[in-house]
């Protein structure tokens, strides 16, 4: 990953940027994104490479323990929580026998991402 931010005036949340198999993409922090402290990097943390749209993001996340499919079925909505939970960015809750995932809406995390392309 390259050293700094990807540009002198880049949000808070972007890291930097990678060459992924010749194309430069910004690598997140998807704690900072999710407006939580990120957590130190260590050898557990890893770079989950997504696709929003016609872009391709790397966001660095903590750890990766588990790759689940899941079938729309089993995602519930989020509980009303109150005005101090803004669910915006997640699309639902999947309930597991070990415990429960925020399955997140990366469409709506990063909409700014194709209103930013098209500028260019």
């Amino acid at each position: 990953m390259g050293g700094g931010n990807a540009a002198a005036h880049a949000p808070p949340d972007v890291l930097g940027v990678m060459n992924l198999r010749g194309s430069v993409i910004p690598v997140i922090d998807l704690a900072a994104k999710l407006g939580v402290r990120s957590a130190t990097h260590t050898d557990r943390s890893a770079i989950v490479v997504a696709e929003i749209g016609d872009n391709i993001i790397g966001l660095v996340v903590d750890r990766v323990s588990d790759i689940l499919s899941i079938a729309s079925d089993q995602i519930q909505p989020v509980p009303d929580l109150g005005r101090t939970f803004d669910p915006a960015f997640s699309h639902g809750i999947i309930p597991l026998d070990h415990g429960m995932v925020c399955f997140l809406n990366l469409d709506h995390m990063f909409a700014n991402l194709e209103g930013a392309r098209e500028a260019a």
